[in-house]
């Protein structure tokens, strides 16, 4: 019987508890995001405040994180975001999960507030809660060099930078250098409770169900992995180049706050500039043979000496031409700032391409900005906005309570310029997907990218089960797509392995009879690959339960005004990208099929009784829709 070990820690009383996940919801959640949505679910109720002592933060494993198998590391952060008001979670790599897992507790369970900075201490089978006043102040790397000298480099963290000890709304957590579990504002959660860190230092020995199968299981995985063209690149570049193939192969980039989905010029940002003029090596997160973690380092000019890890894809896109920039040593020294600060570069970035293209309509004024003056492509003044921003300070302090808030500030016209879904600034333009997925605009529930391999219809039907146009910007079986991604994914983030290596990998290496085999060899659980997408498919469904009990219905389901029209700036494009919009007719039509799959009602988007009964939803929660 697996049961993983849980904490319940109470700040508040500084009181800790332990008991165990019960073995039927490992069994139909899995674990990591999957247990945690429904703790989150179980443990919460409509209205619950974000920065409320009642508002649980869990950290969750995935249910083979920490065993050495394909990608084996990571874990998930949730909570009641700050940021959307809605559901909130973001998943972390490195070495964490794998740290956490060797102390034999699996979980921790995070309410109350505590009177003074604290900080979490994780041995062997026990949580001690610590005083970090001596830490309070200190920003992501400051804050792990102090605790790394207490306990040694071998001791794995997360903690927050001032992004979150100042209730910046979409702060993130911070693990070694760059590692971010950056979206929905999980470190602002954490500085509401007044807590710094999280530190684990476990010695126990972490075994498989069955050591030999698995340990040959994982060697054959790898094998077929290393064979992909795509993780040769990833460990190449790292994931600076999907920055290419997102713009150059299928015209999906964002530039001036997604007036236009490239430059009309080449510019200095590109996989090859990041890998010629700044490498400095690269790393591996626990258990992957692919080791996309690049570090950089600038070597001369004003800013030589200057080091760290990533750029990622997504800071690279958000903080470069999003805003406007075209240099990528100017990305570099942002990048630095935000994991310093601990902040979200999707939601940083895109708040202030956002302020940007408000100040040039004059919707927002040197009046609102501190008389800054506002413009693409200054690098200096997109630092200083991430300072403000962290410190909460200046034009900074109203931009760090999150789109949201900023809507009311600067009124209803000021919506129409930014590229958001249920409160939430996008991360990476994958429409469908984007429009329904459970944490608000982002492409890690569902985005697809075997759609930038040119697959053939009868291979996508192979796939999927059904008709699906190969054409990305194609509506045919997109709602199919979509529900079929959702279930891929989340069992992905569930067993705590790594998104990243699934996407480089083509059609063959991973799929639900594979998922079925590691559960069994690594866990001793027997699930067919039916009842493993069903498992998938029921962590979708508990999301959008929580969704459904705050409001949010099939009107939500859409995307921003923006898309439903031609792309704004469109110098140096060709006729066909100038041309691209969204067909509402056809969008609605690819939400129609995606409901249906599901078992949603067409008309509100809320799970149908008959759904949730199929899924052992209703009787387990007692939620009747």
């Amino acid at each position: 019987m697996f049961r993983p070990k849980i904490a319940h820690i109470d700040l508040t009383k500084r009181a800790v508890s332990y008991d165990y996940i019960p073995s039927e919801i490992v069994s139909m959640f899995l674990g990591a995001r999957g247990v945690n949505s429904y703790l989150l679910y179980t443990n919460t109720d409509k209205g619950t405040n974000p920065f409320g002592p009642e508002n649980p933060l869990i950290i969750g494993n995935g249910l083979l994180t920490g065993l050495s198998g394909p990608t084996t590391s990571r874990a998930t952060i949730s909570a009641k975001s700050p940021e959307s008001g809605l559901l909130g979670d973001a998943n972390i790599g490195g070495h964490f999960g794998a740290g956490m897992k060797r102390t034999g507790i699996d979980y921790l369970m995070i309410k109350g507030m505590a009177d003074a900075p604290v900080y979490l201490e994780v041995t062997d089978n026990k949580v001690v809660i610590k005083d970090a006043g001596h830490l309070w102040g200190k920003d992501s790397h400051e804050t792990r060099e102090a605790l790394e000298k207490e306990y040694g480099k071998d001791a794995q963290m997360l903690c927050i930078g001032q992004a979150g000890e100042n209730l910046v709304r979409f702060a993130a957590v911070m693990h070694g250098k760059k590692g971010a579990a950056a979206r929905t504002g999980m470190g602002a959660v954490m500085g509401s409770k007044k807590l710094k860190a999280v530190v684990v230092k476990g010695t126990l020995k972490i075994d498989a169900h069955d050591p030999a199968g698995f340990k040959e299981y994982t060697k054959n995985i790898n094998e077929r992995m290393k064979k992909e063209f795509l993780i040769e690149a990833l460990s190449k570049y790292g994931t600076s180049h999907l920055y290419d193939v997102i713009n150059n192969n299928i015209e999906m980039g964002r530039t001036y706050n997604g007036l236009s989905s490239r430059f009309a010029e080449n510019i200095d940002i590109s996989p090859e500039t990041l890998r010629t003029k700044y490498y400095d090596g690269r790393r591996a997160c626990f258990s992957c043979t692919v080791a996309c973690r690049h570090k950089y380092l600038i070597k001369d000019g004003p800013n030589k000496g200057l080091s760290g890890e990533g750029p990622e894809y997504s800071v690279i896109g958000n903080l470069g031409p999003l805003c406007g920039i075209k240099e990528m040593e100017s990305v570099l020294l942002i990048n630095d700032l935000l994991n310093r600060y601990g902040l979200d570069a999707c939601s940083t970035g895109n708040m202030i391409a956002w302020s940007i293209e408000l100040y040039k309509n004059g919707i927002i004024t040197k009046s609102d900005t501190g008389g800054i003056e506002l413009d693409w492509g200054r690098a200096d003044i997109v630092m200083e906005l991430v300072r403000q921003i962290g410190e909460r300070k200046g034009f900074g302090n109203i931009l760090a309570d999150g789109a949201k808030e900023c809507v009311k500030r600067f009124g209803k016209e000021s919506a129409r310029y930014i590229s958001w879904i249920k409160n939430m600034p996008q991360s990476c333009p994958v429409d469908l997907g984007m429009a329904v997925s459970t944490r608000g605009a982002d492409h890690l529930r569902s985005r697809c990218p075997w759609e930038a391999f040119e697959l053939k219809a009868e291979q996508l039907e192979e796939i999927y089960g059904g008709t699906v146009d190969p054409n990305p910007h194609g509506y045919k079986g997109k709602g199919r797509v979509v529900w079929w991604w959702e279930a891929y994914l989340g069992l992905f983030d569930a067993m705590g392995m790594c998104k990243l290596i699934l996407f480089h990998c083509l059609p063959g290496v991973w799929n639900f009879d594979v998922y079925a085999e590691l559960i069994r060899l690594g866990t001793g659980i027997e699930l067919t690959a039916d009842e493993v997408f069903d498992a998938g498919e029921r962590i979708t469904t508990i999301e959008r339960m929580f969704l459904v009990r705050e409001g949010i219905t099939r009107k939500d389901d859409t995307l921003p005004e923006r898309y439903f029209n031609p792309l704004i700036m469109n110098e140096g494009l060709d006729e066909y990208t100038k041309n691209l919009k969204i067909d509402r007719e056809k969008f609605n039509e690819a939400l129609d099929e995606y409901y249906n799959l599901h078992g949603w009602d067409r008309g509100t988007g809320m799970p149908k009784e008959e759904t949730l009964e199929r899924l052992g939803l209703g009787s387990l929660i007692g939620v009747k829709i």
